[in-house]
């Protein structure tokens, strides 16, 4: 009698393991660095924005900071909001599409709460986590009265996380808002920023940059360091308070030449979404006769379902329910305008593929 034991796979079959995000983002800010090209980062600060980036060939979004604090809360990013909800966001965004994101452990914190923050972003399937040098309390962009924790606090901090990262293509990024806090300047900005990469964060986003002459300045003295650099593009960079010179934002090309990487549009959208809203609803309340315009320009629903994903699920309504069960009932109440069938043939090849690679028949 043989003594070789069958190894039961009990219906599975063997397919390729997805590449990881981390893997997939590391590889990609290594291969821009060394080529003086930037990613362009913008914010999804919510799971349909995320939809519509990856439609659109986004590398890698931002799911942390001012735009997701206020979407998912309603409140402003001035210490209020806790790591538990934004683990949360991150987990709802990250968990809808494949594209690599960033999150950052905001709320501050002792070393003991940064480890917990940091397993817990890991889990998210974040690929790039950052760490902050604010107290308890982060304070946003260009909001005054923002305070820096001590040098020695943010080493040890780096090295914590380093001890707590379990899956080694993570990126671990800091952020020093040395240069606008109180008390700070531009250097002690450079110099912290020094100390952080031989502590071992593997890439920085120096904060606060209001001129060409402070862009050129941080990237030229960070790309000394040999680690990529996150540029902080938020709205407070467009809106200057009128008693202040208008600060600066520079272009893809010229951030490139500057050494900057990851380029970071941190709450862009917010504010297009604010906006909007606001004059929907003054329109709406004042004139709902004619609110009818606001639609002449938009998406269809074929559009609309389509980024969220109708057609697949209705494929796979029919491969795993009763299929001419299904399609009879949607074909009876079919229309002339039903977006589904325009591209469900295309979900359902897309559908099979998947299948055949998971061994499933």
């Amino acid at each position: 009698m043989s003594n070789t034991q069958e190894v039961k796979t009990f219906g599975r079959t063997a397919h390729p393991e997805p590449v990881r995000r981390s893997t997939r983002l590391r590889s990609l800010v290594s291969q821009r660095y060394s080529e003086g090209k930037a990613i362009l980062t913008p914010t999804a600060h919510d799971c349909t924005t995320a939809k519509i980036f990856e439609q659109a060939g986004v590398e890698h979004i931002n799911v942390a900071g001012a735009a997701p604090t206020a979407i998912w809360t309603g409140e402003p990013e001035c210490g209020v909001v806790t790591t538990t909800e934004m683990i949360h966001v991150a987990h709802r965004v990250l968990g809808c599409t494949l594209i690599p994101g960033k999150v950052s452990i905001a709320q501050g914190g002792n070393t003991l709460a940064t480890i917990r923050a940091f397993r817990e972003y890991e889990r998210t399937g974040a690929a790039l986590i950052q760490i902050e040098d604010q107290p308890t309390g982060h304070f946003s962009g260009y909001i005054p009265g923002k305070e820096i924790i001590p040098l020695e606090d943010m080493v040890s901090k780096i090295k914590a996380v380093r001890y707590a990262r379990e899956d080694p293509d993570i990126i671990i990024a800091a952020r020093c808002d040395a240069k606008l806090a109180v008390g700070g300047g531009m250097d002690e900005l450079l110099k912290r920023c020094r100390v952080y990469v031989e502590a071992g964060a593997e890439s920085l986003m120096p904060h606060g940059m209001e001129t060409m002459d402070e862009w050129e300045l941080v990237g030229h003295e960070m790309r000394k360091l040999g680690v990529p650099l996150i540029a902080s593009l938020s709205a407070g960079l467009i809106f200057t308070p009128k008693d202040q010179p208008k600060r600066a934002m520079p272009t893809v090309p010229q951030l490139e030449d500057m050494g900057w990487t990851m380029l970071n549009y941190a709450n862009h959208l917010l504010h297009l979404h604010m906006t909007i809203t606001q004059r929907y609803v003054r329109d709406l309340m004042t004139a709902p006769h004619d609110i009818g315009r606001w639609l002449e320009d938009v998406m269809n629903n074929g559009e609309r379902m389509g980024i969220l994903g109708l057609p697949m699920w209705r494929a796979l309504e029919e491969t795993f329910e009763n299929p001419d069960k299904v399609s009879s009932r949607y074909k009876k109440t079919r229309q002339k305008d039903n977006y589904v069938y325009d591209t469900l043939d295309q979900a359902k090849e897309s559908l099979g593929e998947i299948l055949r690679a998971k061994g499933i028949s």
